[in-house]
C-alpha cells in the first residue's frame, strides 16, 4: 500500500518533452536574479521545442529513467539528491548553468571562511568530488562571468581539458519586456535631475548591505533601501536615482541588479567581488553596447544548446566497393540509403574494372555529399583478405563528421529507420563510443531470412581515431 502511494508522487518526464529544466526554484516561486535569468531563457525557447520544468528536490531515479533520452539543463540544484549524480553522469545528456559556487557547501568561498574560520576545502571532500564529477560529465558548463569560470578552472583544472565538457560564459539574461521597459523609463526621466543613492537591503550576509550603508554615511550620500518592492518599482526608482552601491562580501558572479542600475544610467560604486565588472562590454563599452550584448544572450544560449543537443547530429557514412556491377550487389541502393540520413558518404573503390567506379563518379556529380576515393588492391594476393579491414579503415579515415556509420555495399537501411538512427545519435551516451545494432540477412531471396549467423554488427560509432578495422597485428 505504501509503495503504491509513493509511486503516485513520483514525477516522470512526459514523452513529448525535448528539454528538461531543473531548478531549486523557478520564477513563479521566487523572483531572485537566478530565477529571473532562468525564466527569461525558458520563455524564449525556439519554435518546435517542448520544455518541461521540475524542481530539483523532486528528481528521483524514476524521473531520470523516464527522461533518459531528453536533454537536461540543471540550474540551481542545491536541493538535488547528490546520490543521483553518478547515474546522471553515466546516462543523461545535460548542461549546467552555474549561478554561484555550488562546489562549496556554503556556495561561496568567502562565506565558508567567514563562518568556519578556514579556507574552503570542499573540493577535496565527498561533496566537492561529486560536484566535480557532475561538472565533468556535462556536455557544457555555463558560467555567469569569466572570473567565475576561471575560479572553477583553478579548482578543477580538468574541466578545461580539450576532451572534457565545453565551457562558456552567458552572463545574466533579460526578457524582451525588460528592454522595452528600461527604454521607456530612460525616456520618461531623461529631463529630470537625478538624486539619491540606492542600497539593496538584504538579510543575506553575502550581499554586504551594512558595508553599503556605511559607505553612504561616510561619503554623505542620501540613500534609499530597496526592500519590499515589486521589480517594476525598483526599476522606476533606479531610473530616477543618482547611483547604486553594491559591496558584496564574497564573489557575486554577475549580479543582475548591478546591470539593471547600469542600463538605467546610475553611477555605480562596487567592490572587486562584483565579478563581471571588468569584462567587456560592462567596462569599456557604452550603454548601447551593453544593451545590445545582453539582448543577444537568449539567442546565444539557445543556438548553443541546440548545437550541444546534437539536435541534427552529423553523420559520416562509409563503405567499400569492388566490381559490384558484375557481382550483382545493390551498391547504388545501398549508398542512396545512407544519403537519406548522412551529411556525407565516403565510398572507397578497390580497383573496379566493370564500370562500378564510373557509376560512382556519375552519382557524385549529382550529390556533393557523396565523396568517391580509389585505392587499388591486388585481390589475387595471398594476403588480400586482410585488405577487407584495411579498405574499411581507409574509408573511415576520410570521415569528417562526429558520428560514423559503417555499411557494406550489399546492405540497405530502410527509409523508415532514418529518423531512428538520428534519434539514436541524439541519445548517444557521453561515455560510449560504439554501438552494435541488429542485422537481418536475406540468403539468396526474400523467402529465406536469418538472424542466427551474424545477428549483430558494430555499426554506429563516434569518430574516434582509436576505433580500428581489420586484424590485430599479433594475429
Amino acid at each position: 500500500m505504501f509503495n503504491s502511494v509513493f509511486e503516485e508522487n513520483i514525477i516522470t518526464i512526459p514523452p513529448t518533452a525535448d528539454i528538461v529544466f531543473v531548478a531549486d526554484m523557478f520564477g513563479e516561486d521566487y523572483l531572485g536574479g537566478a530565477e529571473l535569468t532562468t525564466k527569461a531563457l525558458i520563455d524564449s525557447y525556439p519554435e518546435g521545442v517542448s520544455i518541461f520544468k521540475i524542481h530539483s528536490s523532486k528528481v528521483t531515479m524514476k524521473t531520470l529513467e523516464s527522461g533518459y533520452n531528453k536533454y537536461w539543463v540543471f540550474t540551481n540544484f542545491s536541493a538535488l539528491d547528490l546520490n543521483l549524480v553518478p547515474s546522471i553522469v553515466r546516462n543523461i545528456k545535460y548542461s549546467i548553468i552555474e549561478y554561484d559556487y555550488k562546489l562549496c557547501k556554503f556556495r561561496s568561498f568567502e562565506k565558508h571562511k567567514n563562518f568556519t574560520g578556514e579556507n574552503c576545502n570542499c573540493h577535496d571532500d565527498d561533496h566537492g568530488k561529486l560536484i566535480s564529477a557532475f561538472f565533468h560529465g556535462a556536455v557544457r558548463n555555463i558560467y555567469m562571468s569569466n572570473k567565475q569560470m576561471e575560479r572553477y578552472h583553478s579548482t578543477y583544472p580538468f574541466l578545461k581539458e580539450p576532451d572534457g565538457s565545453e565551457q562558456s560564459v552567458l552572463n545574466s539574461v533579460f526578457s524582451s519586456e525588460f528592454f522595452i521597459n528600461i527604454r521607456n523609463l530612460r525616456k520618461k526621466y531623461e529631463n529630470e535631475k537625478r538624486s539619491g543613492w540606492l542600497v539593496l537591503n538584504s538579510q543575506s550576509w553575502i550581499k554586504g548591505t551594512e558595508d553599503a550603508i556605511n559607505w553612504c554615511k561616510d561619503n554623505n550620500k542620501e540613500y534609499t533601501l530597496i526592500e519590499n518592492m515589486k521589480h517594476e518599482e525598483v526599476l522606476d526608482l533606479m531610473a530616477k536615482s543618482k547611483g547604486f552601491v553594491y559591496l558584496p562580501k564574497g564573489g557575486d558572479t554577475c549580479p543582475r541588479m548591478v546591470l539593471e542600475a547600469q542600463l538605467l544610467g546610475c553611477e555605480l560604486h562596487l567592490n572587486n567581488n562584483v565579478q563581471h565588472q571588468e569584462e567587456f562590454p560592462f567596462t569599456g563599452g557604452t550603454i548601447e553596447d551593453i544593451e545590445i550584448y545582453l539582448h543577444g544572450r537568449r539567442d546565444a544560449f539557445w543556438n548553443q544548446l541546440i548545437e550541444d543537443m546534437n539536435w541534427y547530429p552529423k553523420i559520416s557514412g562509409y563503405t567499400t566497393v569492388y566490381n559490384c556491377i558484375s557481382q550483382g550487389y545493390p551498391f547504388v541502393e545501398s549508398i542512396n540509403s545512407m544519403l537519406g540520413f548522412c551529411q556525407e558518404v565516403i565510398v572507397l573503390d578497390g580497383g573496379s574494372t566493370d564500370g562500378t567506379f564510373d557509376t560512382l563518379l556519375s552519382m557524385a556529380e549529382k550529390d556533393e555529399r557523396l565523396k568517391i576515393h580509389k585505392h587499388d588492391i591486388d585481390w589475387n594476393s595471398p594476403r588480400s583478405a586482410v585488405e577487407d579491414g584495411g579498405q574499411k579503415a581507409r574509408a573511415r579515415a576520410q570521415c569528417s563528421m562526429p558520428f560514423c556509420w559503417q555499411q557494406d555495399s550489399d546492405e540497405i537501411v530502410h527509409e523508415d529507420d532514418y529518423k531512428k538512427i538520428i534519434k539514436l545519435c541524439q541519445q548517444f551516451p557521453k561515455f560510449i563510443d560504439l554501438v552494435s545494432l541488429p542485422v537481418v540477412e536475406y540468403w539468396g531471396s526474400l523467402e529465406k531470412v536469418r538472424m542466427d549467423i551474424n545477428p549483430w554488427k558494430w555499426r554506429l560509432s563516434r569518430n574516434r581515431p582509436y576505433i580500428p578495422h581489420g586484424i590485430p597485428k599479433e594475429l
